[in-house]
């Protein structure tokens, strides 16, 4: 009873984990976009608006991932890795600073589809 207790308590702490840091990725890019200092936003050419639009998909995820965890943290995901892709067929190469994108929205999908997870096999067993 007390190892079941647990697991559930070590759950409830990843998935609000989870959801802290979606919350505060969320409003960090949000805040990023708006910035009246990063310039007009009329002046993004097509591409570059069609690659954020791919990362606000992405960020979309960690809020859906609230309601369905793994259908968000695995949308999340899958958003990430086809932003990246089409980055590279659309600019032709890949910059090392897309990791610091990558830890900052994966890290919680991870986190979100592992909750997900340990709730199942505890569930199960």
């Amino acid at each position: 009873m007390l190892h079941k207790k647990q697991a559930t308590q070590r759950i409830k702490t990843i998935r609000w984990l989870a959801r802290i840091l979606g919350v505060l990725v969320v409003i960090f890019w949000i805040l990023k976009i708006l910035d009246p200092q990063s310039g007009d936003l009329q002046q993004v050419a097509p591409v570059d608006a069609f690659l954020l639009s791919l990362t606000g998909l992405a960020l979309a995820g960690l809020l859906l991932a609230w309601r369905w965890e793994l259908a968000g943290g695995i949308f999340t995901l899958v958003m990430l890795f086809i932003r990246e892709i089409a980055w590279v067929i659309l600019k032709g190469n890949w910059m090392i600073g897309f990791l610091i994108l990558w830890v900052m929205i994966a890290t919680p999908a991870i986190l979100f589809v592992a909750a997900w997870r340990m709730e199942r096999k505890e569930q199960q067993g």
